[in-house]
């Protein structure tokens, strides 16, 4: 019953409080790290192709190849055989082809690079995630003299890979030939004599040998040029054999290589 005289209190709605410094960053938190729970996990697939793209790149940035290296030398030393570690996995290599001469006109390697990665869940706010993958990626490698490789992409086979080359044994002068050098130049009573009796000792065509005669004795070079290797000796005239010391880049392409020079006209 309404009396008059007396008003009437309506109950209307209060507006809303505003939130206190403290409840808005809690609430923020709160709703960015929901967001970040919620963020789905990025490619192990996807890692994978990266990182056999990467070895492929690494395999191909090799650029030492002179003309004395040999194809099947490319492939040994440069395709890796055991297993590589990337992030959070490994990768193994295949050469499936290879082709050319040598590096020192035209060389080509196909090789397959199958990648494995594991899941890995950051506890970090911004840490990245991802979930497991795999990858299979085939590329054609080309190289020229003294360059890095051309890669190009290409359709893995489905046939097994072939076994790996075996690069024949490089010849190389050990403490035996330096000895033996010495020697048959201290022996040798003549220059003549002791040019005989070495390429005799030492028939191969990839060896080299010199002698020439020199402050009342023999000089002696015998070496494998493409290996930068080699012996020099010096026959006093009172017959004493000594080894000339030389500096080794006198052995690179282009300078005197292994020559009786060496002792006679030394290049340094």
């Amino acid at each position: 019953m309404n009396h008059p005289g007396r008003r009437r209190h309506s109950r209307e709605p209060s507006p809303s409080r505003p939130l206190s410094a403290g409840t808005a960053l809690a609430v923020g938190l709160v709703l960015l790290l929901s967001g970040c729970a919620t963020q789905p996990l990025s490619s192990g697939d996807a890692r994978a192709r990266d990182a056999a793209e990467d070895i492929a790149a690494e395999i191909g940035s090799h650029s030492a190849n002179a003309p004395e290296i040999t194809l099947s030398e490319m492939v040994a030393w440069w395709v890796p055989e055991t297993p590589v570690p990337v992030e959070s996995g490994s990768a193994m290599v295949e050469p499936l082809s290879w082709s050319g001469e040598s590096a020192g006109s035209q060389a080509t390697i196909d090789i397959r690079v199958a990648v494995e990665v594991e899941g890995s869940t950051s506890t970090q706010i911004f840490g990245e995630s991802w979930g497991p993958g795999s990858a299979t990626r085939c590329f054609r490698l080309e190289w020229v003299q003294y360059e890095e490789a051309r890669r190009s992409e290409i359709t893995c086979p489905v046939a097994a890979a072939p076994p790996r080359p075996t690069p024949a044994p490089r010849p190389q002068l050990t403490s035996v030939d330096r000895d033996h050098v010495a020697g048959i130049v201290a022996a040798a009573g003549t220059v003549e004599a002791a040019d005989r009796a070495l390429r005799a000792a030492y028939p191969q065509e990839f060896m080299r040998i010199e002698t020439t005669a020199a402050g009342g004795g023999i000089v002696a070079a015998v070496g494998i040029p493409a290996e930068r290797d080699c012996v020099l000796v010096f026959r006093d005239a009172s017959g004493e054999v000594s080894f000339p010391e030389f500096r080794r880049i006198s052995l690179e392409p282009g300078e005197v290589g292994c020559s009786t020079t060496l002792y006679t006209h030394p290049p340094f």
